[in-house]
Parts: C-alpha cells; sequence; structure tokens
C-alpha cells in the first residue's frame, strides 16, 4: 500500500497563478478514490503553501496536511510524516489515467517478490503526464514527470529540494505506461 503525497508545485510552468488551487486539489484527489476503494493507497496527505485554505479540504477528504512557505519544505515535511514504507507522490492538477491502479499493484508486487531488493530498476518507477503536445505525442519521453512510486525511506535520503530533485535523486529506471492527464 501507498502512502500518498499530493504536492503543490511552484514552479512557474506548473499551476498559473491565476488559477484558484483549491477545486485542483479537489478535482486531484478524487481522482484518488477508486485507488483508495481498491487497497493501493494507505493514507493521502496534502502538501502545499501555507494561506490557500487546504486546510478545509485536507478536512473534508480526511488528508493530512503539510503546509510550508516553498516546495522544498512542505515535500521534505509531508514526506517525513508519511506512515508508509512506500510513497507515491503526484502532482497537484493531474489525474492518473485508467490502468493506474493495476500497474502500480503490480510494479509493488514485482519489487515485493524481486531476490536483489537492490535492483535498480525496482526501485522506484515514474508516472509521466499525458502527452499535451506534437512532440510529446510523437516522443511521449519528452512528457514531464508528473509523479513517482518510491520508498519513503530513499525519499528521506534525498537532499533537500523540489520534487525534480528528489526525483533526479532516486533515479527511477521504471517508466509506467499509465500516464497522468491535466485536470487543472
Amino acid at each position: 500500500m501507498l502512502s500518498t503525497i499530493v504536492f503543490c508545485q511552484s514552479s512557474p510552468n506548473s499551476l498559473q497563478p491565476s488559477l484558484d488551487l483549491a477545486p485542483i486539489l479537489v478535482r486531484t484527489l478524487s481522482s484518488l478514490v477508486t485507488a483508495n476503494i481498491e487497497g493501493l493507497l494507505r493514507d493521502v496527505a496534502i502538501a502545499g503553501p501555507a494561506g490557500q485554505g487546504l486546510a478545509a479540504i485536507a478536512h473534508h477528504a480526511g488528508c493530512s496536511l503539510v503546509e510550508a512557505d516553498n516546495e522544498a519544505d512542505w515535500l521534505a515535511r509531508a514526506i517525513e510524516v508519511a506512515r508508509g514504507p512506500d510513497l507515491l507522490l503526484l502532482c497537484c492538477g493531474r489525474a492518473p489515467e485508467a490502468g493506474f491502479i493495476e500497474e502500480a499493484g503490480d510494479f509493488l508486487k514485482t519489487r515485493a517478490f524481486a531476490k536483489d531488493a537492490d535492483d535498480l530498476r525496482l526501485r522506484a518507477a515514474a508516472l509521466k503526464a499525458a502527452p499535451e503536445n506534437f512532440a510529446e505525442r510523437l516522443f511521449p519521453r519528452l512528457a514531464p514527470l508528473v509523479g513517482l512510486i518510491a520508498p519513503r525511506d530513499l525519499c528521506l535520503r534525498a537532499p533537500s529540494g523540489r520534487f525534480g530533485a528528489l526525483a533526479r535523486f532516486v533515479n527511477p529506471a521504471a517508466t509506467l505506461r499509465t500516464r497522468a492527464r491535466r485536470i487543472g
């Protein structure tokens, strides 16, 4: 089971400043309901900027909330308070497509039954964005990374930084076939 962290990105190309964060976060959380019902998710935390009204959403959704001044801080704190040994980090404004539950579950089972737990292919998996432009449709590897499945202890060892830095440290060799579509 995965401890899930839905996090807000503070980079200019993630969420436009003119967009209200609350409805986008609600849509992201609602996309995870089926995964929760199917038993893939253990708990969910919201990590984002203070003063955005995220507490009410967290309360109604039954999620924990981690707020801080910048992305590096709220991401690091959310990883620290996660309860499970495996994490799903998902960018706010994205929703995993159909088939994600099965593929993520298969990835976790494969990793659990592997003889060599240090095998890099089994350490972490990347979740890419669904292609949004012509270049990404031609070359799907160009799609940005918007999610990550990784062991919590590995994420805790990562130097403090934004999601991109964490993903480079974890270095997922596996990329899920399912994608996450933009909903914000």
